[in-house]
């Protein structure tokens, strides 16, 4: 087999790999919500769609990490798999990086309750409360897009009750 097609072979596998792990964790999740009902930190989860959303974050972040890793340090992969591996691991970590510092500076700012998700391609910037106003939305938006590089088209500002 030709260094192209392991390639291929290696990305297929690889996003294969990742897309399963969203379905798989997404049912772990619930499966464990649903087992621990009675447990006071699941029923609120349970009840708040954040605290749902970052547990499911977290655990999916874990669970990718580990396969990267799996994938960067074994024995047999092929050197550009093994670097494509890497930067998708070194973006993963950005993310949470940028997510972890707007969440701080958002709840700094007066923000209560804060939870920002980044990807390539976007943010979303969930904020607990009622209606976010002008002001308030610009501040969001010029934050988020100083720390990503995003353009304000990509970026979502999401009210939850």
């Amino acid at each position: 087999m030709n260094r192209k097609a392991k390639w291929v072979l290696g990305m297929a596998a690889l996003a294969a790999l990742l897309s399963a792990d969203t379905l798989i964790t997404r049912r772990i999740v619930l499966q464990k919500v649903n087992r621990a009902a009675s447990a006071p930190v699941y029923s609120r989860i349970q009840t708040d769609p954040m605290a749902a959303f970052r547990l499911e974050r977290e655990q999916l972040r874990s669970r990718q990490e580990a396969q990267l890793n799996d994938i960067i340090h074994g024995t047999d992969g092929d050197g550009e798999i093994v670097a494509l591996a890497r930067k998708q691991l070194l973006d993963m970590l950005e993310h949470a990086r940028q997510e972890s510092t707007l969440e701080g500076i958002l709840q700094s700012r007066g923000f209560e309750d804060v939870l920002v998700s980044v990807s390539g391609a976007g943010a979303n910037v969930m904020l607990r409360g009622g209606e976010v106003t002008a002001a308030q939305s610009a501040v969001i938006l010029d934050l988020v897009m100083r720390e990503t590089g995003l353009t304000g088209g990509n970026v979502k500002i999401i009210p939850v009750k």
